[in-house]
């Protein structure tokens, strides 16, 4: 295992680089022993690269001994979770609270009958659910899910999604479905999400033994009065 040098040895060549460029050098200039002051300034510029190689040394050490998510720059709004945290457990309380507002609030686009009100309502729980899985992400090391951070993952995710479903949805070809396979394509989408959201939380917190994860599923599941899903067997996941 490599050890940091300690940084009185550092500072001990930096000294004695010191000591033999600015006093031997100059005193034997002074006297004409050119051979000695050549020898000198050889030795105050050996010490000085033993210094510096000793530095890039230590820092090297330094930055592989931090975290795998922090060997990149921080961006400002850079959030890590913990369940240690009462603040964050008390945000993974709430969202099954949060869901059954979206749910509630897209309720009569879908209620309408009219295509573009309902896909609308989709859109808006899907960006719902894409922002409630963000959350879940920050109890992830940082870029975790990919070098483009979680955000890009889940905007690739839900749009490699859309795809499969539309396509799903077309099996006469491009264009063949009308326009019911946009709301189709949408629902499906809505409940992948639903189903990554509930998958991810499972990981987070569905082991822990200080937290109830039967009944916070079961309040996750009761939010979407549509969604008859039995609640998930945590021996069985």
């Amino acid at each position: 295992m490599n050890r940091t040098v300690p940084d009185w040895v550092i500072q001990t060549c930096w000294w004695t680089s010191g000591i033999f460029a600015t006093g031997a050098l100059w005193y034997f200039l002074s006297i004409k022993d050119y051979s000695y002051a050549a020898g000198s300034g050889a030795l105050a510029l050996a010490f000085a690269l033993a210094a510096i190689t000793l530095h890039r040394r230590n820092d090297k050490i330094a930055e592989q001994s931090l975290p795998t998510e922090f060997k990149d720059e921080l961006p400002d709004d850079y959030i890590r979770r913990s369940l240690d945290e009462p603040t964050d457990v008390r945000l993974f309380e709430s969202l099954p609270e949060l869901k059954a507002i979206a749910h509630r609030i897209a309720q009569p686009g879908w209620d309408s009958g009219v295509t573009i009100e309902m896909r609308k309502s989709t859109y808006d729980v899907v960006d719902f659910y894409e922002i409630i899985w963000l959350k879940l992400a920050e109890f992830y090391p940082f870029k975790h899910f990919g070098k483009g951070g979680a955000a890009a993952h889940i905007k690739a995710y839900v749009r490699e999604r859309y795809k499969f479903h539309w396509a799903k949805h077309e099996p006469g070809g491009p264009g063949t479905g009308g326009t019911i396979v946009g709301v189709l394509t949408g629902g499906d989408v809505m409940q992948d999400l639903d189903r990554l959201i509930v998958e991810t939380a499972t990981a987070v917190v569905g082991y822990r033994d200080n937290f109830d994860f039967t009944t916070w599923h079961t309040r996750w599941e009761g939010a979407d009065p549509s969604h008859n899903a039995q609640p998930i067997n945590q021996a069985d996941a």
